[in-house]
């Protein structure tokens, strides 16, 4: 290909993608500076395409090429976001001009990229909420990691109850401003734990979720992507198009079930629709919730029904679990011993490679860290004080 043999400037071929559905998350998860787009079949799906690249990955230059070079194709190329065109049959000082061109135009150092992960259950009832509460923490807890959680229940988030915080904004305030949405309005969105932990809330007024769009969701994704660490995505169970496009953006799946039969059911049916939707197995982590060890249920044979090995399992401790959430604590960051706070310190290291320094903070409160708690809690305690105070 002459891409890969005549060009003199440096070029690194990453990846080839041959249809559309694997494009967004094999962009997502790659980040190349540049992305040469092949128009072929339906042009107008192709130009949409090409716009939501360049809307999702503001940072990777579209380039496009067409066997059709008529100036109509070439002006839509740049309406929808193209950085460049080249025609057909490719010409190597054209190829080696547009690409010398695009290295020129950039800049000089790479912006910070967090990794996102995606907590999706099986079934209601898993335990999302407290699964992604808790993992935050976690991997705030491990190296000092900053972390934010992005609530996308949005008709009935319940994120402030699980982290403990009382949020001023939400995600609704970047429908309001979305025209000038950048990495430093959005940081005013966030409402902080500590300095390690934040949280893009769901919106409280009823009927402001319908105002939301996914363009909303994956332009705040990306911007957080520079701003922390990780970036820990709390979707609801419908695969509506803002859930979908949350997923795409995510690097890492985690598929929470528990150890029943309706949720192992869903659980396979859940792997079938990932596998649908492009989704590559190595970003898909299947944990299981409330583990517990049984005869009716060996983990060999739930990885056998879900064809998938099992990537950890969270400890079953109800009563560990309701403490942490009454009084609007994570468990992690808590002084209760419980099995659950192992489990996930090992599943923070196993996502990211990471061990526990020595020295590093265990979790215990301290001026600023992760174990802080705001001035103002808001955990079902927190809610009754509230409640009683008035009455």
């Amino acid at each position: 290909m002459l891409l890969r043999t005549s060009c003199k400037v440096q070029l690194a071929i990453v990846a080839e993608l041959p249809n559309a559905p694997q494009v967004l998350e094999e962009l997502n998860r790659l980040r190349p500076q540049v992305a040469l787009f092949l128009l072929s079949g339906d042009l107008n799906h192709s130009f949409q395409m090409v716009e939501r690249i360049r809307r999702d990955l503001p940072d990777t230059a579209v380039v496009c090429s067409s066997e059709d070079n008529s100036t109509e194709v070439i002006l839509q190329s740049f309406r929808s976001g193209a950085s460049e065109f080249l025609r057909q049959p490719f010409a190597e000082p054209e190829v080696e001009k547009v690409f010398e061109k695009l290295i020129d135009k950039r800049p000089p150092d790479r912006p910070h990229q967090g990794r996102v992960i995606a907590v999706y259950a099986s079934k209601g009832g898993c335990g999302t909420t407290f699964v992604t509460a808790n993992l935050a923490a976690s991997l705030a807890k491990l190296n000092r990691n900053r972390t934010c959680v992005v609530d996308l229940n949005l008709q009935a988030g319940d994120q402030p109850l699980y982290l403990g915080v009382d949020p001023s904004y939400s995600i609704h305030d970047i429908v309001r401003n979305f025209d000038r949405l950048d990495e430093q309005l959005l940081a005013n969105y966030l409402t902080q734990r500590s300095k390690l932990i934040s949280l893009l809330a769901a919106p409280t007024e009823i009927g402001k979720d319908e105002d939301i769009q996914v363009e909303h969701v994956t332009r705040a994704i990306a911007l957080l992507r520079t701003q922390v660490d990780y970036v820990l995505i709390d979707p609801p169970r419908m695969l509506n198009e803002i859930t979908i496009g949350a997923l795409d953006a995510a690097d890492d799946l985690i598929l929470l079930l528990t150890l029943d039969i309706p949720s192992i059911r869903s659980a396979k049916r859940t792997l079938d629709i990932f596998t649908r939707l492009g989704y590559d197995r190595n970003r898909i982590k299947v944990i299981i919730n409330r583990f517990s060890r049984t005869p009716e249920f060996e983990q060999k044979q739930v990885e056998r029904v879900l064809e998938t090995s099992i990537f950890a399992t969270i400890s079953n401790d109800y009563h560990a679990a309701i403490a942490s959430i009454n009084v609007g604590e994570p468990l992690v960051l808590s002084k209760t011993p419980s099995k659950i706070i192992n489990d996930f310190g090992v599943i923070a290291q196993k996502l990211t490679g990471q061990r526990q320094q020595v020295g590093e903070n265990e979790g215990n409160p301290v001026p600023g860290g992760i174990g802080t708690k705001p001035p103002k809690q808001r955990g079902l305690t927190g809610l009754l004080t509230d409640i009683f105070k008035t009455t």
